[in-house]
């Protein structure tokens, strides 16, 4: 008689410890995309201090792979970015192709090696993409929090054995393309940093993952990065570029 009250007593505190947890995880607040980014623009160095950059400098190596896995080409160049947006700066290629784009006050220019290009208003409108590229690159995950693109929660999943968020970003159109490229950004759960990315960019899809950070400044910004190319099942076809950013330096304005 005593082992059955035991017996039900011991069943009794079960069943109370699972309506317990369960009623604790239907009303657990689900995490939000605003949840998401918000966190993040605080692991990465916080949106009002990110907003006070009047100068953002650093230099980029890129190296170039083929499908056999041999190095196409490498390129080194020297960005920088005044006044906390693309419409003003600078971008250096160092090396046997030595030339300079530059944005200044709405003024476009191009030279290769000592001479200046005179521009037509297709390189105006190169020039005014590279920017437009280079800056959306190193500017994440505050540009996502200043742009009119859509996000969107897509689901969870495990990268590199740890717990991820994945958000689906999607651009509107707009001058330079009437197919806009269509992003996922990969946050790590425990620190909210963007760890990877993927992005549709027609006809191909590449995974672009975050090696190595860089965190000699107020911000965490990318040290190394890989890109691969996808099949269309998703898997990964070859490594296509690696990005080494270094030298960073950043100003705030007075």
């Amino acid at each position: 008689m005593k082992k059955l009250k035991i017996r039900s007593l011991f069943l009794k505190t079960i069943t109370i410890i699972f309506i317990v947890n369960l009623f604790v995880s239907c009303h657990k607040k689900e995490i939000t995309v605003r949840d998401i980014l918000s966190k993040s623009l605080e692991a990465h160095g916080g949106l009002e201090l990110w907003q006070q950059v009047d100068t953002l400098s650093f230099t980029k190596k890129t190296i170039l792979y083929n499908r056999e896995g041999l190095k196409e080409k490498e390129i080194i160049q020297h960005q920088s970015f005044y006044g906390g947006d693309f419409i003003n700066g600078e971008i250096t290629s160092i090396g046997a192709d030595k030339s300079k784009l530059s944005i200044m006050g709405g003024l476009y220019s191009k030279s290769i090696g000592d001479s200046l290009v005179v521009l037509t208003d297709e390189d105006v409108k190169l020039i005014n993409k590279s920017f437009k590229s280079a800056y959306y690159v190193i500017s994440q995950p505050f540009n996502l929090s200043e742009s009119d693109a859509h996000l969107s929660y897509k689901k969870d999943t495990i990268l590199n054995g740890e717990k991820t968020f994945v958000v689906d970003v999607l651009y509107k159109e707009d001058q330079n393309s009437n197919t806009p490229d269509q992003w996922t950004y990969f946050f790590n759960a425990k620190t909210f940093l963007i760890v990877a990315a993927k992005v549709f960019h027609s006809p191909t899809v590449s995974f672009i993952e975050n090696i190595k950070f860089n965190i000699e400044t107020p911000f965490v910004f990318n040290a190394e990065r890989e890109s691969v190319f996808l099949n269309k099942d998703g898997s990964k076809d070859y490594l296509r570029a690696s990005y080494f950013y270094s030298n960073y330096k950043v100003v705030l304005k007075n």
